[in-house]
């Protein structure tokens, strides 16, 4: 008989008694275990290990230059709407309304015409002047 230890469960050492051919068994099977791990960890590289090591990994699912040039357009986005929303008390009520219904509500300019019941050559020109008078009010600010 052979004692052979190893550890619980709870993290202790227990030894057991067994016969000499299930204590070689035992023995050699803690041996492929070890030989596993040590292919393993010199065959193996760990992710960590190659980046460390001064090698990168492109991601193909993400391209950081269009994420970036993204963001950049999205805050002169955000810049361009506050001027914008500093024009708007300058507008006449039918200049607002015109802009809401071509902008907000997406109709056409002959829509709006049709709807206030002018030519569509009165909108366009007063949509060039909302256009003009923008332009103006923004060079100035």
């Amino acid at each position: 008989m052979t004692k052979i230890y190893f550890i619980d469960g709870d993290g202790k050492k227990v030894s057991i008694e067994v016969s000499d051919e299930i204590a070689q068994q035992y023995k050699e099977s803690m041996r492929e275990e070890w030989r596993n791990d040590a292919y393993e960890k010199y065959y193996s590289k760990s992710l960590d290990g190659i980046i460390e090591a001064g090698h990168d990994f492109e991601d193909t699912q993400m391209n950081t230059e269009e994420q970036f040039i993204e963001r950049e357009k999205s805050r002169e986005r955000q810049a361009m709407l506050k001027k914008l929303k500093t024009v708007l008390p300058c507008l006449t009520d039918l200049q607002r309304q015109t802009l809401h219904k071509l902008f907000v509500l997406n109709m056409s300019q002959a829509e709006v015409a049709r709807e206030e019941g002018v030519a569509q050559q009165v909108v366009n020109k007063r949509v060039a002047r909302i256009y003009a008078q923008t332009k103006k009010f923004l060079e100035k600010n």
